[in-house]
């Protein structure tokens, strides 16, 4: 095994002995004196004091060559200074105080991947994802309920899943899922998409406690930035190769980054009520759909949310008459945890697991899963995805 070299420049002397003791208790790695020789790995505590003169010697040592790869160490709270950290790209980023697990297996995949790129071994395939647009028929009708809950239900050991917002002016998801002031959202994506990578992206998405990797609309209203169809493509063609599903928040803008989600998502998802307003503009979307070219109908599902059988005007057939086109799902009506899980942060899986709601929308994550699995075995990715499922769930 080849022995990687390591530049420490570490000021905090607990955290400088603990990752010298990590280092040493590894092993494949030896620690070397900043000299100007080349070195594989350059570890480097940001602190709060001579921010710039730190930020220089950093970018002075990776574009010269002296450093192939970059772990960074800090301590600070500034978002200004971790937005910086950000931009500068580095492999691994560790809070202080450390937690040793962390470095120990960051540095045991550098040297996985280091060993593994010198024989020409790709150890790590790129994902074959699948991206799922979910739209609303009409405002309020609980788009971004259903976006978030199945996002969450398509979470299982092994999958990794993203969810996107899309309303890019007045973004619930941080609400749905008590996400505290995340430091990064859309707007820094389409400020910094020249250098999108997955090491950016994965810098910059929010974690969720449950799994949930999400990346949120901006949190001001007058927040401008420069968005369009090719930030867009780039970013989910990248996401399609990091994360099994992409579920995306798109609220009912049908705009040009919104057209531009279309044309790549393997379903499109129609969120409606069972009321006449919202089942004229399911015919309406599905026309412009015709129009446009895109989505094909075999790649558009409606799903019914807050159905109550027992006082509802319109059937579920009556609305299938009225779009000429089957309900692929039903969602019953459940103002009380609904409402629970927003006003909580939490998601229906959380708070209501046995909950009928949750069982249909579980359901249906269900089927989108194997769904996947047939297509990958079959070799006919993003082909009449749930062309199976034309029949009414209830």
């Amino acid at each position: 095994m080849t022995t990687q070299t390591v530049i420490l420049k570490i000021n905090d002397r607990t955290a400088l002995a603990e990752i010298e003791k990590i280092i040493s208790t590894t092993g494949g790695y030896t620690v070397e004196a900043e000299n100007g020789v080349p070195r594989d790995l350059l570890i480097f505590e940001i602190t709060d004091k001579d921010t710039e003169k730190q930020f220089d010697f950093i970018k002075r040592v990776m574009s010269s060559g002296k450093a192939g790869h970059l772990f960074l160490v800090s301590g600070v709270t500034d978002p200004d200074i971790l937005i910086r950290v950000l931009k500068i790209g580095p492999r691994e980023f560790f809070q202080l105080p450390l937690n040793p697990d962390d470095v120990r297996k960051a540095l045991l995949t550098f040297q996985t991947n280091r060993s593994s790129h010198s024989a020409g071994v790709d150890t790590k395939p790129l994902k074959e994802g699948t991206i799922i647009h979910v739209v609303g028929s009409k405002g309020g009708v609980g788009t971004t309920t259903v976006a978030v809950n199945l996002a969450r239900s398509l979470l299982a050991p092994g999958k990794t899943i993203a969810l996107v917002d899309m309303n890019l002016l007045f973004g619930d998801i941080p609400i749905f899922l008590n996400m505290e002031s995340p430091l990064f959202d859309w707007a820094e994506i389409a400020r910094n998409i020249l250098r999108l990578d997955s090491t950016f992206l994965m810098g910059t998405l929010y974690k969720h406690p449950s799994g949930l990797y999400v990346l949120p609309s901006p949190a001001g209203v007058l927040e401008s930035f420069d968005s369009g169809p090719d930030i867009i493509t780039k970013l989910l063609n990248l996401m399609r190769t990091m994360f099994d599903h992409v579920i995306i928040d798109g609220g009912q803008d049908l705009g040009e980054m919104s057209r531009s989600i279309m044309k790549l998502a393997d379903r499109v998802i129609i969120v409606t009520l069972l009321n006449l307003p919202c089942l004229i503009n399911i015919k309406r979307l599905r026309d412009t759909f015709l129009t446009l070219g895109y989505p094909s109908d075999d790649r558009v599902s409606i799903v019914a949310n807050r159905v109550n059988k027992r006082s509802a005007n319109i059937s579920v057939e009556d609305a299938e008459r009225t779009t000429k086109k089957k309900i692929a799902w039903t969602i019953p009506n459940d103002f009380q945890n609904t409402m629970n899980a927003i006003n909580m942060g939490k998601t229906l899986q959380e708070i209501a697991p046995g909950s009928e709601i949750n069982r249909h929308i579980s359901h249906m994550a269900a089927a989108f899963q194997r769904q996947r699995v047939n297509v990958h075995e079959e070799g006919k990715k993003k082909k009449g995805l749930f062309g199976v499922f034309s029949i009414t769930q209830g």
